[in-house]
């Protein structure tokens, strides 16, 4: 039988509540968080061509290989979910919900693990766990390994060079949020922060120290990638209030007749 291809789920919105008598609150309502489409950072703005909400490879493409639209990316091939699962990671996602038939489903399960992603909505068979598994253990020993090139190059960089990182990362420290983003050495790695900013803020609305330590955490990060000298690429933030499940989901419009909405 022929895997099924087509599919579409929606964005994880709340139901709307029961109705109450007049006068009646529910102190337990929260504001309902506005959608947010996914952004591209600088290095896969010049990995893309972006047409509104369509994203191609080349010009040469007759469609696009993905959508963007609020909490959700859209894609009908298969061949198009690792760069979808790295953009869904670059905004922030930490987990994903997927449709689809099933060879679409085992794709985008090693996809997202590969980019250390969760899949909420889908529970793979054990030998496709395995697969993970070993994929994500060739990308920990890839990376590590990068790390350790890193730091034997790191060595032999000149004492009057670390010690400019150094008091490069203290002053990221000591300068306020405002500060750093129009520091023109630091607005970059500020932009992690603020990214992180925007994430907690929606993701613990009540609870503001929570969010605090999570800030502080990013920004201690940050710092330390700064003495390293390791290189940041800028993240561009539009007050998006990211949410923890997102949505990975075929284009039935796409897949049909070929055309595009």
């Amino acid at each position: 039988m022929a895997d099924k291809r087509e599919g579409d789920a929606n964005g994880g919105r709340d139901r709307a509540p029961r109705s109450k008598p007049d006068g009646a609150k529910d102190a337990s309502a929260k504001p309902r968080r506005r959608s947010e489409t996914p952004t591209l950072t600088d290095d896969l703005t010049g990995k893309f061509l972006r047409v509104g909400d369509k994203l191609y490879r080349t010009s040469d493409d007759k469609r696009p290989f993905a959508r963007l639209e609020p909490d959700r990316l859209k894609t009908s091939r298969i061949d198009a979910l690792p760069d979808v699962m790295r953009i869904a990671r670059v905004n922030g996602w930490s987990s994903i919900r997927i449709n689809g038939g099933d060879t679409f489903k085992k794709a985008a399960f090693l996809a997202a693990a590969a980019q250390g992603l969760t899949v909420e909505n889908y529970t793979p068979p054990k030998l496709i766990r395995a697969e993970a598994d070993r994929l994500q253990a060739r990308l920990a020993e890839r990376e590590k390994r990068r790390e350790a090139k890193s730091a034997t190059n790191k060595s032999r960089q000149p004492v009057d060079e670390v010690v400019t990182l150094k008091a490069l990362s203290e002053r990221f420290l000591s300068q306020s949020h405002e500060q750093n983003a129009s520091d023109p050495d630091l607005r970059r790695a500020q932009s992690l922060v603020a990214q992180t900013i925007a994430i907690t803020r929606a993701k613990y609305p009540d609870d503001p120290v929570k969010a605090s330590k999570e800030i502080e955490a990013r920004r201690q990060e940050v710092a330390r990638r700064i003495a390293n000298g390791d290189r940041i690429a800028a993240i561009q933030i539009r007050n998006q209030q990211a949410q923890r499940v997102r949505e990975i989901t075929q284009d039935q419009a796409l897949s049909r007749d070929g055309r595009t909405r």
